[in-house]
Parts: C-alpha cells; sequence; structure tokens
C-alpha cells in the first residue's frame, strides 16, 4: 500500500465560485478529478471548518488540506539540486535534509523532492533500489532509490540512503530490529515538570481528522506501540528545548508523543498551539513558520559491519531558539 501525503493549500481570490475537485485537480499537478473526488468522498479532504463535497464551490481564502497518495519513483527526474552531504561511502549516503524538502516524488511534489537530488547528483546506478511490489528485495517493478526512512516535510536533519540492493535490505532490517538510535532537537511549548519524561503511548490515526495521528488506547483502532524518551537540554523563556530519543519510527511520533505530554513542538501547525513562533512577534523579530523540530544524530550499524554515528548540527531557522553553546549528544553506549 503506498503511503500518502498531506497537501495544505490557500485558495486564492480568483478561485472563488470554482468547484473545489476543479481546482484541486489545477492546484495539484498529476492529479485527476475523479481521484480528487474519491479523496474528498473518503473522507481525505478538509476545508476549513468542515469536511466538503466534491461539488462545494468555493468562496476564495479558505484553508484546505488534502491526503493524497505517493507515487512510485521509477520515473523519477534528475535535478541538479544543492545537498549537504555528511558522509558518503560505497553502500550508504548520509544527508542533512533542509525543511521545506520533500524525500519522496508525489502526486504535487514531482520535482525538488530529496530523490530527485539525489538522482541528479548520483544517477539511478549510484543508489540501492528495491521492489515494493516483491516485499523490498530486488528484482521487483516498482523501483525505489535508496530510501530506508523518512523525515516529515518542514523537519530538518540527518536522513541515511542506501547505495547498494544489499545496503537497503539491511538498513531496513536494522530499523525493524529497533538497532537504528534517532535523536530528535525540538523546542516545545512550556516548561515540562521533569528534566526527563517517557511517553509509551499507542499511536493511530486521529479518529475525527485524517490530518493527524493520535495517542490512542492499546489496540484500538490502527494503533502500534510506540515509545518516546524526552530529555530537557535547556529551559528557556516560554519554552523548553528537548532532546526526543524515538524507539519506535510511527508517523509524526515525536511531534505527537510531545504534544500528548502537554507540551507540543513550536509553530507545529497540526499538532501545536499556533503555525508560528514567537505568537506575538515584535517589528523585525525572526519568525519561525515550520515546526522546531530537528533531526540531531542517528546511529546506524553500517552493512560493512560496525556502528557509525552522525550529526546534524540545528539550522540557521532554528539558531535563535538554541542556546549558544548547545550540548553534543550524548553518544554513550546504550543511547
Amino acid at each position: 500500500m503506498l503511503r500518502a501525503m498531506l497537501h495544505r493549500l490557500t485558495v486564492p481570490a480568483a478561485a472563488a465560485d470554482t468547484r473545489l475537485d476543479v481546482w484541486l485537480e489545477g492546484a495539484l499537478d498529476g492529479c485527476s478529478r475523479s481521484l480528487v473526488a474519491r479523496l474528498i468522498r473518503d473522507g481525505r479532504c478538509l476545508v476549513e471548518p468542515g469536511k466538503p463535497k466534491p461539488g462545494y464551490f468555493l468562496r476564495g481564502g479558505e484553508a484546505v488540506s488534502i491526503e493524497v497518495p505517493e507515487v512510485e519513483p521509477s520515473d523519477a527526474v534528475a535535478e541538479d539540486i544543492p545537498l549537504s552531504v555528511l558522509h558518503e561511502d560505497a553502500a550508504i549516503i548520509v544527508v542533512d535534509k533542509p525543511a521545506g524538502m520533500v524525500v519522496h516524488p508525489a502526486i504535487g511534489h514531482h520535482r525538488g523532492t530529496l530523490v530527485n537530488a539525489l538522482l541528479g547528483r548520483y544517477g539511478a546506478g549510484g543508489l540501492g533500489g528495491t521492489a515494493a511490489a516483491s516485499g523490498g528485495q530486488p528484482g521487483g517493478d516498482a523501483w525505489r532509490p535508496g530510501i530506508v526512512h523518512r523525515l516529515d516535510q518542514d523537519t530538518s536533519g540527518v536522513i541515511v540512503v542506501a547505495r547498494t540492493p544489499a545496503a537497503l535490505v539491511f538498513l531496513q532490517g536494522a530499523f525493524k530490529q529497533r538497532t537504528v538510535r534517532k535523536r530528535y532537537l525540538a523546542a516545545v511549548h512550556g516548561a515540562l515538570r521533569a528534566d526527563f519524561l517517557e511517553n509509551a503511548g499507542w499511536i493511530g490515526r486521529h479518529p475525527k481528522d485524517f490530518r493527524k495521528r493520535a495517542v490512542l488506547a492499546e489496540g484500538a483502532g490502527d494503533a502500534k506501540e510506540a515509545y518516546t524518551s524526552v530529555r530537557v537540554l535547556a529551559r528557556c523563556d516560554g519554552y523548553c528545548l528537548v532532546e526526543a530519543r524515538p524507539r519506535t519510527g510511527r508517523t509524526h511520533q515525536v511531534r505527537v508523543h510531545l504534544a500528548d505530554l502537554g507540551h507540543p513542538v513550536l509553530a507545529d501547525a497540526v499538532y501545536g498551539r499556533s503555525a508560528q513562533w514567537p505568537l506575538s512577534p515584535t517589528p523585525g523579530q525572526a519568525v519561525l513558520r515550520r515546526q522546531a523540530l530537528h533531526a540531531w544524530a542517528i546511529e546506524i550499524p553500517h552493512p560493512d559491519g560496525g556502528l557509525v554515528r552522525f550529526q546534524a548540527s540545528p539550522p540557521a531557522d532554528l539558531a535563535p531558539l538554541v542556546p549558544p553553546v548547545p550540548p553534543g549528544p550524548r553518544l554513550e553506549p546504550g543511547w
């Protein structure tokens, strides 16, 4: 089953009196009207403040969210897009992904993705692929170039890509066996009640909002077990800088678990209290308009043996939220 991607759009004034399905067909490159209508009927589209019908006539100015399936990247276009490569060898590539970059091509995002950039830099022969239709084994129909794990579009930081089919299968196994350790930096609302917290709430689809995941009762619906530990790095004015360590890899896990603890990530438009930070900026003050979440460090078993660790410094847009000398991740055994 293909993954899906959430698109958030604002209807321009010029689209007033246009049917929702007609407008979305034009707004999402490669999305047919029949697909749009099906997604709307399936409850995968939201026009604030309610779920619409395909024939809904727009007024202009509405906030529209729609979840559309990813496309297979077998014909993804190579593009000359700059990449910050932290490491590369014969088996893996480690990239510091910028916020705003989508990892995988999807309807409405055929260009400008990490896959497009990787193909532009390394070519199809320089990336490992497996076939989705063959259970992740090489030699099937749908080639997926080296993508082992994902980061949300607006989350920056470390992501690992396989360069050979054998490396991809090996790393997929490492993620499944939970021998990969990840650390995230997050700036979160409020003051945590302790310097160390844990959340073991199971995560599944939100029962009322398709855009979200939620902490659900164990075994409820499609909920799967999840665990995140949180350590306070700094207590600041109105927020805390924390290190989150997810043991599992559920969709939106760090964001969901932090929000469930009562401390959502700053500027998180889906799970947070506001889509920007500061909430009331002063004239000339820098404003963050994406979630304050950064994939800071990762430790993986290397396909050729041994453990390797990689770290990406917080990007410039998060710098105002990070103390002048942020503590490095503790890379002791068992981290």
